[in-house]
């Protein structure tokens, strides 16, 4: 056995902070982790505030439980709690590093002021301080004029905390002409974030009833699932065992979007997130840490966008999830795969169900359709004229070698591509005649109909009888009953 010797070899202070600047974060990501902090100690309302003057400054300040001296100054420390410690709850915290690190990649100067039990705590990171000293120097900053206002927040409310990012040098660049026009364009994306990331603690339908404000504004209680809308399918939810804990796996398939008011779009995100935000959603103690996505399971076609699978992780299995210190990456485990592809395949289904009945709305086995779909070769298909169809048999009058070459220019300039491109933005295809002149049309329509029967009862009143399987008849019932009413006497 050989002996060695060692020697502590901490890291330089100054390298290793610009280091963890750089792990990636987005202002988002980075608020996201402050407010994992206030919901670990029991906030139920937190406040982002922000403002670009006198000095450009962005704050939360919550109502948790706060903390005393040597608790903040444990906090401040990085790596300060191991992330193979097990994590309980609403502890949604993991390396230790998500306070300092989050803040310090938007700004140089951290400050953090706690109040607890009468008692106020403040310490600060300030990147220039500690580059100047070439050390780990943590600040214990005097509670000045600046920092009153903050104090009075807290003092009102009687417990809590306040992070406070100074010298924004990520969130405003200098030299800036406009700060205000730069700070503002650098949060615009805040309030979206944070209601999905954190929609199922913020007030509103079965939450956890956390108000959260930006620069006083409640932020909206949002619902990707559109959990409840009577349009919506909720599939059976089915729950796994691993490593001794539970997994819960609930498909949901939405409406289609243009069912969906303008309320509903916003309250599930927007007509973009909508569109978009397919697949699997994870949380990790309720928080959102991947907001749509298929994992590579299924193939993301354009059918399967009304397909959202909302995955809840205990806080105890982040070792299998591979969470990243920004908890916005996670790869699901392998025991869990399988059972997650067979779930996703009905949910991605009856998505699949609803564009097919969207494209053939108002049809029904009785309804028979002008168009029909040809199979071609290697899966190709191909709509053509329906040459039996009523309407079409009753206008071919003419020299049929006409009508059947004018059937076939049709059928080859169908605008596949537009039509394509309208559809998969779930746009609407309607009528391009008003309402008034659509009618005359439908009736003008049914009359020429109506005297390919001329000589045959029987037959008219038959046809008059099915008018409304007939299109364009049918996408028009009302209006047909009347035309056929009218046509009977």
């Amino acid at each position: 056995m050989v002996l060695t010797s060692g020697l502590e070899l901490p890291p330089l202070a100054p390298s290793l902070m610009a280091s963890l600047r750089s792990l990636g974060y987005s202002v988002e990501a980075a608020l996201a982790d402050l407010l994992d902090n206030s919901i670990a100690a029991s906030a139920d309302t937190v406040s982002v505030e922000f403002a670009a003057h006198p000095e450009p400054y962005v704050a939360v300040v919550d109502n948790g439980e706060g903390m005393e001296e040597q608790a903040l100054i444990e906090a401040m420390r990085f790596g300060s709690r191991d992330p193979r410690e097990a994590r309980k709850g609403k502890d949604l915290g993991r390396f230790g590093l998500g306070l300092k690190t989050a803040s310090l990649s938007q700004c140089r100067s951290l400050t953090v002021i706690s109040l607890r039990g009468g008692h106020v705590a403040a310490a600060e990171w300030d990147l220039d301080a500690c580059e100047e000293r070439g050390t780990w120097w943590l600040r214990r900053p005097h509670l000045t004029d600046e920092l009153n206002p903050f104090l009075r927040e807290l003092e009102a409310q009687g417990r809590g905390t306040v992070v406070l990012w100074r010298k924004l040098d990520r969130l405003v660049p200098p030299p800036s002409r406009d700060p205000e026009r730069v700070f503002d364009s650098a949060m615009a994306g805040v309030e979206q974030h944070l209601a999905f990331t954190f929609h199922r603690f913020i007030h509103g339908r079965e939450s956890e009833g956390l108000h959260l404000q930006i620069n006083g504004r409640e932020v909206p209680h949002l619902d990707p699932f559109l959990e409840g809308d009577p349009r919506g399918q909720m599939l059976h939810e089915e729950a796994f065992q691993i490593d001794g804990h539970t997994v819960r796996v609930a498909p949901f398939v939405l409406p289609f979007p243009s069912k969906l008011s303008q309320a509903e779009k916003e309250r599930a995100g927007g007509h973009e997130r909508i569109k978009t935000g397919h697949g699997f959603y994870v949380y990790r103690g309720k928080r959102l840490v991947v907001p749509g996505g298929w994992f590579r399971i299924v193939p993301a076609d354009e059918l399967v966008r009304l397909a959202r699978i909302r995955v809840d992780v205990p806080v105890e299995l982040d070792h299998l999830w591979k969470v990243d210190i920004r908890k916005t990456v996670v790869e699901p485990p392998r025991e869990l795969k399988e059972n997650l592809r067979r779930v996703v395949g009905d949910a991605a289904q009856r998505s699949r169900r609803v564009y097919q009945f969207r494209g053939n709305a108002g049809r029904d086995a009785h309804h028979r359709p002008l168009w029909l779909q040809k199979s071609l070769r290697d899966g190709a298909v191909a709509w053509i004229i329906d040459r039996q169809h009523p309407a079409v048999k009753a206008l071919l009058t003419g020299d049929p070698d006409d009508t059947e070459r004018l059937f076939k220019l049709i059928e080859e300039s169908i605008p596949f591509h537009d039509i394509h491109i309208h559809m998969s933005a779930d746009r609407d295809i309607g009528s391009t005649e008003s309402s008034q002149d659509h009618a005359q049309e439908l009736e003008d329509l049914a009359r020429r109909l109506v005297t390919a029967f001329d000589g045959n009862p029987d037959a008219r009143r038959s046809f008059l009888e099915n008018l409304g399987s007939i299109e364009p008849f049918s996408r028009d019932p009302d209006l047909t009953i009347r035309i056929a009413a009218s046509l009977s006497e």
